[in-house]
């Protein structure tokens, strides 16, 4: 699940972990990054007063995020997430500051395209991965993720990366009885990995952001992982996105970022 590395960035930035430690963020501008000139305008006491109304937005997400991992059902789950992306700042802050999950998603498609024009020997060649007939399972989903090495070391980028692991996993065990169809790969099933990839992200992320909930001693390991895959289980199914029209491989890049934006937009207001 994630990271459990503290993290006491505000939201907007690639570091948007909250420490709930303190049951709070710390930081009253966390939802008002570009506001400068209102920012300038506030006093003390306005500082304060969007400090305290943070620090009631965190400690809804703790409240709500205890009583789903009580009585996972979907209401509690709904409830959840809503004070989650209420406190994150919203559906476009929270994508904003996905940017190693979009960076992840573009390499993502990228990589796919190519192995549906050139097929998946050419791809490796391509991407100078080289053979992987002579590597374990492990090995061979290791070089190809050594891709999206670009993506930083935040935990959100974590978050991004173990993403990326999982997507490449899932790809490698639907080829591995038949390796040949690969190169049978068609734009539906480019769409199924990339919604695949997202849900995988928001989850891996959410994890991060609960991380601290998680280590407070009170839960066992065994229902620390259920709550994970009841987490997931919802995540994926909520998730569900629409854009098999979508040809990547004939747009260019600032249609694809352009494209990669609206999807995570409407993934966050989905879950």
């Amino acid at each position: 699940m994630g990271t459990s590395k503290a993290n006491i960035g505000p939201v907007g930035y690639s570091n948007p972990i909250q420490d709930w430690n303190k049951d709070s963020v710390g930081e009253s501008n966390s939802n008002n990054i570009n506001n400068d000139e209102i920012e300038s305008e506030q006093t003390d006491s306005d500082g304060n007063a969007i400090e305290e109304q943070n620090n009631t937005k965190w400690g809804d997400v703790k409240r709500s995020f205890s009583a789903f991992t009580k009585n996972p059902s979907k209401t509690n789950y709904k409830k959840f997430t809503s004070n989650y992306k209420k406190a994150s700042g919203g559906n476009k802050k929270l994508t904003k500051s996905s940017i190693g999950g979009r960076k992840g998603a573009i390499v993502l498609l990228d990589f796919f395209t190519t192995i549906l024009n050139d097929g998946f020997e050419q791809t490796l060649e391509k991407y100078n991965i080289g053979s992987l007939t002579d590597l374990k399972v492990e090995g061979a989903i290791n070089k190809i993720s050594e891709l999206f090495s670009s993506i930083d070391g935040t935990d959100e980028g974590s978050a991004a990366s173990g993403a990326v692991i999982e997507t490449i996993n899932k790809l490698y065990n639907d080829y591995a009885s038949n390796p040949e169809l690969i190169n049978n790969l068609e734009i539906e099933t480019i769409s199924d990995y990339l919604e695949f990839y997202i849900s995988t992200y928001i989850f891996e992320r959410i994890s991060v952001e609960v991380t601290k909930a998680l280590e407070n001693g009170s839960l066992s390991v065994k229902q620390v992982n259920d709550i994970e895959s009841q987490l997931k289980s919802f995540i994926e199914a909520e998730v569900s996105l629409n854009f098999t029209e979508v040809n990547f491989s004939t747009i260019d890049i600032k249609a694809k970022n352009k494209i990669i934006n609206q999807i995570f937009d409407e993934a966050y207001s989905l879950i």
